[in-house]
């Protein structure tokens, strides 16, 4: 069976780790709806006004101070999550089944994007339906209810438990657009790092198969190509999958961005039209314009990604329910996926405040001072320097503060963390470090 595929001299470099692009293409693909004015496509785009917005999209941060952010918006809002959402479209086995699960979290102070991929086998209790694989949560929405607000209610809701954080937004992308896009845009370059072959890809009738086979190499892809190059699974696993379906993703935004394409009317026309039939979101145009201010000019080495996986030491297990290959989390109570995302998803005005923090060890449990320091670093603190205290058999914790109140945001966040501990203000401008901790008996290893 021929592909329709060009080969073209391999890279000197090949991708090492592939970046979470989805956010991004889809935000290239907005940007050009939005300043194409094409409002009259808007309705069918736009199907929702969210009912969890983020209140930095309803202002401009450019003129808010620190403090005042701190004030007005809770710590849980100080990031945008943004749930993205890849569906397979109308040709697909199941075309509502939500086969890609993305969280975008943008930090709007530093400038990053940390991304997050849900397998689509993660096994969680969907409301009065029971528990079924999260792909499924749209599709049941969808039979459901009536109102696309609650369609997408439902899913944002389940995946904002599973995270621990809320979900801001969602940009829905039928994959079958995609292909459209791809096609306009004249294919597009993919690297292939190992031979990919499929031979139970499925025939466009459901039935039969199509074998597909990709060699190894640089591959000058079209949009079915492409398509099937993304959702081949049989002979991989769904994070190859993943990674695959990323690959696409950056290579579509590259493309898009080429000079050519960025100063052709009739090809973003072309693309505007496809959108508008594959593409749905809660983002608001205001919304989306102060969304654009913050992301166009995030650097790559900004955009950080991590997949849930039951790899060792993962977040996940796989098991099986009535012959059912499926995913659970470490701990049933999510605790553990809460930690990891509270970890990953770093406080902004923490990050910003960068106080510098001592810890000593006041009790006589060795080991306690470089516990609590790589667990503070792992939350993005500035742990400059740990050691046991001279005195060894202090009750209490507590905290000493040297910054005069100008770290507040990292001082309400570590006496909270070690348990509404007291803090000890001192005014010593000349001090080696912003905040000093000391361990105390009553420390909670």
């Amino acid at each position: 069976m021929e592909e329709d595929i060009e080969i073209i001299d391999p890279p000197k470099i090949s991708y090492k780790k592939v970046i979470a692009v989805f956010f991004t293409a889809v935000l290239f693909f907005l940007v050009i709806f939005f300043s194409s004015k094409a409002y009259n496509l808007t309705k069918k785009v736009i199907v929702a006004r969210s009912s969890n917005a983020s209140p930095y999209l309803a202002q401009d941060i450019d003129f808010i101070s620190n403090i005042e952010i701190g004030s007005v918006i809770k710590e849980e809002d100080r990031r945008i999550n943004i749930l993205l959402l890849g569906m397979g479209g109308k040709e697909h086995e199941g075309p509502n089944l939500t086969d890609t699960i993305m969280v975008a979290s943008i930090d709007p102070l530093n400038k990053e994007v940390a991304m997050l991929s849900i397998p689509r086998d993660l096994y969680v209790d969907i409301g009065d339906w029971g528990a079924y694989k999260i792909n499924s949560a749209y599709n049941l929405a969808e039979s459901y209810y009536k109102e696309e607000g609650n369609k997408f209610t439902l899913i944002k809701d389940l995946v904002g438990d599973v995270i621990g954080a809320p979900i801001h937004y969602f940009v829905l992308v039928d994959f079958d657009g995609f292909v459209n896009i791809i096609d306009i845009l004249g294919g597009i370059e993919i690297y292939v790092e190992e031979n990919l072959y499929d031979p139970f890809y499925p025939d466009e009738d459901m039935i039969g198969y199509d074998e597909l086979f990709i060699e190894k190499g640089i591959h000058l892809m079209n949009g079915e190509t492409a398509l099937k190059y993304a959702r081949s699974r049989q002979t991989t696993s769904d994070f190859d999958r993943t990674r695959r379906q990323q690959e696409i993703l950056i290579a579509v935004k590259n493309k898009s961005l080429e000079k050519q394409n960025v100063f052709n009317i009739r090809k973003i026309s072309q693309i505007i039209d496809a959108l508008s039939d594959n593409i749905k979101t809660d983002l608001q145009i205001t919304e989306m314009e102060e969304l654009i201010k913050i992301v166009k000019n995030i650097e790559n080495s900004k955009i950080s990604i991590e997949i849930m996986d039951d790899d060792i030491g993962g977040l996940l297990y796989a098991d099986k329910k009535d012959d059912l290959y499926i995913l659970l989390p470490q701990e049933s109570d999510f605790s553990n996926i809460h930690d990891f995302v509270k970890q990953y998803f770093k406080d902004p005005l923490i990050i910003q405040e960068n106080a510098r923090i001592a810890i000593r060890n006041g009790t006589n449990i060795n080991g306690l001072a470089k516990k609590l320091t790589d667990e503070l670093v792992s939350f993005g603190h500035n742990v400059v320097d740990f050691s046991n205290s001279e005195k060894r058999d202090y009750p209490e914790t507590f905290i000493y503060d040297y910054s005069n109140g100008s770290k507040k945001f990292t001082v309400d966040f570590l006496r909270e963390r070690l348990g509404n501990v007291p803090v000890v203000k001192l005014d010593d401008v000349g001090a080696e470090f912003d905040i000093e901790i000391i361990i105390g008996g009553d420390y909670k290893l």
